[in-house]
Formats: C-alpha cells, sequence, structure tokens
C-alpha cells in the first residue's frame, strides 16, 4: 500500500492496518488499502472534502430545518470523525451517540482529526450490530430509546460490510428509528457501468447495497407516509440512500 505523503500514524490491530498519512495540504485517514476513509485540509478542518460527506449533512440540516428542532443522532461508523464533528459545528444541540468497533481508530479520531471532545457527542467503542441488536429490543418498549436520524457509514479496506445488509439487522433499524418523525440515511456502493451506444454510463448498486436498498423499498411500499430518496455520488462510487417521511 503507497500513499502520496508522509505516514504521521500507523498500527495494526485485530482488524487489520490503520494509517494516517499527511502532506503539505491534507490528512488522511487508510483503513489496509488505498481507499480514503477520511481527509481533512490542515487550513480547514471543519471543510468536507467528500462529496458523499457534503450530501449526508445537508440532508440531515433539511431534516432539523423542517422539523424546527435538534434531532438525536446515531451513527454507525466514526472514520476521521468529519460528519459527527461538521454536526455538532451546525447543530450544537443535537445529541450525537457514534459507534465505532476499533478503539484504535476512535483514538485517530480525537488526536489526529480534531474529533470535538464535547459532551454532545457520545463515542461508543462498540459493534453496531450488537448495539443496533440491543438498542432495539429496549425500544419496542421505552421511546427514549429511538433516534430521529440514523447513519449507516460502515466500510472495512474491502468496502462495504456485508452484514449490513441482513434482514435482521435492518429490521431492527426500523425499530430503533422515530416512526414518526425520523430518517435514515445509508452511505452505499456504486458501479458506473457504460451504457452501450452511448457516451453516458448508468449507476448500478452493488449486491449489497441492492439488497439494502431492496429490504427499504418493500417496508416503504407498506408504509405510505415514507418515501426512499436515491442520491448518486458523482465524484465517487458512494450512493446514498435516504429514508423520510414525506413532506
Amino acid at each position: 500500500m503507497k500513499q502520496h505523503g508522509d505516514i504521521i500514524y500507523s498500527e495494526r490491530d485485530e482488524f487489520g492496518l490503520i494509517q494516517v498519512v499527511e502532506d503539505s495540504a491534507t490528512r488522511k485517514l487508510f483503513f489496509d488499502s488505498n481507499v480514503e476513509q477520511s481527509c481533512q485540509y490542515l487550513n480547514a478542518p471543519l471543510s468536507l472534502n467528500f462529496e458523499y460527506q457534503q450530501k449526508t449533512v445537508a440532508q440531515i440540516l433539511d431534516f432539523a430545518a423542517r422539523n424546527k428542532r435538534s434531532p438525536r443522532i446515531l451513527m454507525l461508523g466514526l472514520g476521521g470523525g468529519s460528519i459527527a464533528a461538521q454536526l455538532n459545528h451546525c447543530l450544537p444541540k443535537s445529541m450525537i451517540t457514534v459507534i465505532e468497533l476499533r478503539q484504535a481508530v476512535i483514538d485517530c479520531a480525537y488526536r489526529f482529526f480534531q474529533l470535538p471532545h464535547v459532551p454532545e457527542i457520545e463515542v461508543l467503542q462498540d459493534d453496531a450490530l450488537q448495539f443496533v441488536a440491543q438498542q432495539s429490543a429496549q425500544a419496542a418498549s421505552d421511546s427514549n430509546c429511538h433516534y430521529d436520524v440514523i447513519i449507516v457509514d460502515i466500510f472495512d479496506a474491502s468496502g462495504l460490510a456485508s452484514e449490513l445488509s441482513s434482514t435482521e439487522f435492518n429490521a431492527q433499524l426500523w425499530q430503533l428509528v422515530n416512526q414518526q418523525q425520523g430518517m435514515l440515511l445509508f452511505n452505499l456502493w456504486h458501479q458506473w457501468q457504460n451504457q452501450p451506444n452511448a457516451d453516458s454510463k448508468k449507476a448500478k448498486p452493488t449486491q449489497d447495497s441492492q439488497q439494502i436498498i431492496d429490504y427499504w423499498q418493500k417496508l416503504i411500499n407498506q408504509q405510505s407516509s415514507w418515501q426512499l430518496n436515491r442520491y448518486n455520488i458523482q465524484s465517487s462510487q458512494n450512493l446514498i440512500v435516504e429514508l423520510c417521511k414525506k413532506p
């Protein structure tokens, strides 16, 4: 794995290699591959470098404005903490809970990517699937366990974690979100395919991503007050899937 810049941090845990690479303008986080997990401008640490992050934050800010309140947010996956930091900056009254499997990633977010040490951001070292299973069971009898916004943004060195496409996990997410006035956001993956006899390309979700979309589309078909929106990110292979109440 060759990176452009200086490796300022490197650690291998039970899940693989974690590296922080810095050049004259940016600091980046990598997981055992050349895929950038997070990127921060050194002279503008709150700027979001990735288009998919910008879209994710924009949808949440729009949700908060429509509902005229600061949402309770659950994030599955931390990375460098860019989205959590930006949401805390824009929605300082929102309580944000972040679930991250790897303690070394949490340490990197605070040490190298300026994740704020504030009470409004709670970062828990836990398995996201186990956390969701436990919390959804509690939410069945306690509405205080519900979240207004749930962000699923879990990738490893090889791509989207396949466990996220299971029916059980997605059903538990549905139990955990505020069904009266909530939103789910998935950072998924698509592939560009050349169209026959045309210069244009068509975005097609990967198999795991399509399974997630199919699950939620089937559920949405039974929930007339909810809708599913897809946003193909043009600058990368990210695909943002949003589930929310209809306006």
